[in-house]
């Protein structure tokens, strides 16, 4: 009789996860292990995209491009409902916005309107972007986290297009360590 409770009890749990997930994402909740911000759970929103500025955290679908296809193939990258990759979306800090000019050096951290970003020279076991010297275009952003530096972002896969990759404002719910850490991420950013 006990392992028929059980198996009923882990049934029920089964279930109640399984509605719950899907009522939290749709309610705009999601769960952050990745290395762009602090881990914990992050409520995104409706975002004015002609109000975006540096230092927001981001939901955004990386951009169709060969090493985000190789990354999502390679198992990095989580499965999702982003259109040409079938990644799942990301939370990034938005670093370079329309006339910002972002600096790539191979083996050097990201400058943007030459201030360097800390913790973000791209890894050397990963294509990174082509060294140049860009001024971000209107409608595109560059996504660059200085919290950690194994983040993927636009170190390797460049500017990201607002309209279509943009999804909404994502702010704390409940997140492990000190608020104080994305407070340094948009500060990094709008120096």
């Amino acid at each position: 009789m006990k392992k028929r409770h059980l198996g009923i009890a882990a049934l029920g749990t089964v279930v109640v996860v399984g509605a719950v997930i899907p009522i939290g994402h749709a309610a705009g909740l999601r769960l952050n292990f990745t290395h762009s911000a602090p881990t914990g759970l992050w409520r995104v929103q409706a975002l004015d995209m002609a109000t975006l500025k540096r230092g927001e955290l981001v939901e955004v679908c990386p951009p169709v491009r060969p090493i985000v296809q190789l990354m999502a193939d390679r198992g990095y990258l989580e499965p999702g409902d982003c259109a040409g990759t079938h990644a799942g979306t990301l939370l990034k800090p938005v670093a370079a916005i329309a006339g910002d000019r972002v600096r790539i050096q191979p083996g050097r951290p990201a400058m943007v309107n030459g201030r360097i970003l800390p913790n973000t020279q791209a890894i050397e076991t990963i294509p990174a972007w082509a060294e140049g010297s860009y001024i971000v275009a209107p409608g595109q952003v560059w996504l660059f986290s200085t919290y950690s530096a194994r983040s993927f972002d636009s170190r390797y896969f460049g500017p990201v297009d607002v309209a279509s990759s943009v999804r909404g404002r994502a702010t704390p719910v409940l997140i492990r360590g000190d608020a104080a850490d994305m407070t340094l991420i948009a500060e990094r950013s709008n120096r």
